[in-house]
C-alpha cells in the first residue's frame, strides 16, 4: 500500500544564491511512501497505517529548518526523517520544487525526485 501526500506548500529561505537565502522560495513538495503491510485495507483503523498528517509534519519540519543550499539536500532530509521515524515505511519518495526559480527559459519549477528503500 502507498500513502502519499502531494502539494506540501512552503516559503523558504533555502538555495545557492545569497538572494534566494535572503529573500526566500516558494517550494512544493509531494511525499509518497509504501507500507510493510496492507491491514488498514482491511481494518479500517488508522493505527494500521501512516497519517499522511505525520508525512507533511515531516516536509515542514525540515523547510524550517536550517538553510540549505541545494533541494537535494532537503529531499534527502525528508526521506532520512521518514524512514527513521516510521519503522512500517518500507520505501520513501519525495519530489521537492523550486517554484519560480530564477533561470533562464523561465521554467514553471524546478526540482529533484529521491526514492530510497529501507535497509534490512
Amino acid at each position: 500500500m502507498r500513502v502519499f501526500a502531494r502539494g506540501i506548500a512552503f516559503d523558504g529561505k533555502h538555495g545557492v544564491y545569497e538572494e534566494e537565502r535572503r529573500d526566500g522560495r516558494h517550494f512544493e513538495v509531494d511525499l509518497e511512501v509504501e507500507l510493510r503491510d496492507e491491514m488498514a485495507a482491511d481494518s479500517d483503523a488508522l493505527a494500521q497505517t501512516l497519517d499522511y498528517r505525520r508525512l507533511a509534519e515531516i516536509v515542514v519540519e525540515v523547510a524550517r529548518g536550517p538553510s540549505r543550499h541545494l533541494v537535494e539536500k532537503l529531499a534527502g532530509e525528508i526521506v532520512r526523517l521518514t524512514l527513521e521515524r516510521h519503522p512500517q515505511v518500507e520505501e520513501a519518495t519525495v519530489e521537492v520544487r523550486k517554484i519560480a526559480p530564477d533561470v533562464v527559459g523561465s521554467p514553471r519549477w524546478v526540482g529533484v525526485r529521491l526514492s530510497r528503500r529501507r535497509e534490512r
